[in-house]
């Protein structure tokens, strides 16, 4: 996973062309790129639209449940200042802890999440809305979070075997969400001794970053031993904790082929991730720019804001930042991943609480406009994002416009038209073919407010 590329302002502006964009460094784009790089995911893999391939009754929840939690867990939490995995590169040009690759992977001897209740967090995350949860099983360090017959370094040789994987699964599996099971198939810690710690490529430095001459040859089969190694790691995944509706490559290329992860898991959804094409299409750390087509998802830091992993200072999103995401997204029919990094005892960080506390409030009023849903005619023909479901279109207006709601092209007059975080009725009017909608301010709240019409 890449750092998030920048801070959302907490009110989307509204521009002359109708459509809500956010605040992106041409810097931080270059450092998703070379990120992607690095994992072997090229543009094509990492882009924007995609078609439906798999077709199975059983995957045809992605587009409708829309609203999916990504925990991002592992040793990195223990220093509270680096992220996962990408701290152990020297000299990089983006922000972000240092540390040699040795000392991160001393870590596990410290790492105890003692605190980790899967039930706890799984039940938590339903309150909250959340539907689909991806669980982060090994990221580039190579530490397994779950008893690998096939893996160096993880549970099996740290925390006495406990499976931090099947703790997980249970959880989703009794409160009825579905399973997301994160994977990469780069493996730093397999090829430690074979890899250039330094970012820059300026000099070639060691497990310890002390600079070499050069790096020693892999020997015979190393790189196929890798692969063999990712493959059974996969299988044991895919095999060994039930039913499995989602899996999220981070990198890769084909070390086990799509077709056997649906012998498999028949109807699971697939990234695109792997090398190989995939059911939907994706963007991370920042919101689409365009309309695009097919299943989508966008991936996005939360808790904290800007890293993956647990951190001691960086800011976390409220309920309402979050909320804004979520229905840009469905407008477009595409899916939010909110990311939450644990902290190093397992407990969830207050402030992820307390923004789940307030997206719980925001779903018992507004929940029917974000699930089961279909993107509307945002910004083309509204200039507020609408979801449609059968013959209701539901209207998000940001905290921050206060402008006439405005939706175009409309065929008929619509019977009525609700503010559901009130139940009250809302004036409108309905003139050759565009209804005009001005909420008062007193009607108004500091989250998007939700405006329910029927026909």
């Amino acid at each position: 996973m890449n750092k998030k590329k920048r801070q959302y302002p907490k009110c989307l502006l509204l521009l002359a062309t109708c459509f809500v964009t956010f605040a992106a460094s041409a810097q931080d784009d270059e450092v998703a790129k070379a990120q992607h790089t690095i994992l072997g995911q090229n543009s094509a893999q990492v882009g924007v639209s995609v078609p439906i391939r798999n077709t199975h009754p059983d995957a045809q929840w992605f587009p409708q449940d829309g609203f999916g939690l990504f925990i991002h867990f592992g040793l990195a939490t223990v220093h509270g200042g680096i992220d996962l995995s990408w701290s152990m590169l020297a000299n990089k040009s983006w922000e972000d802890g240092e540390i040699t690759p040795n000392a991160y992977w001393k870590l596990a001897d410290r790492w105890n999440p003692v605190n980790f209740n899967a039930e706890e967090i799984v039940t938590k995350a339903k309150k909250a809305g959340f539907k689909y949860i991806v669980f982060t099983t090994k990221h580039h360090d190579g530490y397994t979070m779950w008893p690998s017959k096939y893996s160096a370094l993880g549970v099996k040789q740290k925390l006495n075997g406990r499976d931090l994987v099947r703790e997980f699964t249970d959880a989703c599996h009794k409160n009825g969400i579905k399973v997301g099971l994160y994977y990469s198939p780069p493996d730093w810690l397999f090829d430690a001794q074979y890899k250039n710690w330094d970012y820059s490529g300026k000099k070639i430095l060691d497990m310890d970053h002390k600079e070499i001459n050069r790096l020693p040859e892999k020997p015979a089969g190393h790189d196929q031993a890798r692969r063999e190694m990712v493959a059974n790691q996969m299988r044991e995944l895919l095999t060994q904790y039930g039913k499995i509706d989602l899996f999220w490559f981070d990198g890769g290329s084909g070390e086990i082929s799509n077709d056997e992860v649906r012998k498999l898991q028949p109807g699971i959804v697939i990234n695109r991730r792997n090398g190989e094409p995939g059911d939907y299409g994706d963007s991370e750390g920042t919101l689409p720019t365009k309309r695009f087509t097919g299943w989508f998802e966008t991936c996005d830091p939360c808790w904290p804001s800007r890293w993956w992993t647990y951190s001691t200072s960086d800011r976390m999103d409220t309920g309402a930042d979050v909320i804004e995401k979520l229905v840009i997204l469905r407008a477009w029919g595409g899916n939010l991943l909110a990311n939450i990094g644990p902290c190093a005892d397992g407990s969830l960080p207050k402030e992820a609480l307390e923004a789940w506390d307030e997206i719980e409030k925001w779903m018992k009023h507004s929940g029917e406009s974000v699930y089961d849903v279909t993107g509307g005619s945002f910004p083309e023909k509204a200039n507020q994002p609408t979801t449609i479901k059968k013959d209701i279109v539901y209207i998000h207006a940001f905290p921050n416009f206060h402008k006439t709601i405005v939706l175009k092209e409309i065929q008929s007059s619509p019977k009525q038209a609700i503010l559901l975080r009130t139940g009250e009725t809302i004036p409108f009017s309905y003139a050759e073919g565009e209804i005009h909608i001005q909420v008062s301010p007193e009607k108004r709240s500091r989250m998007v407010d939700t405006i329910k019409l029927t026909w």
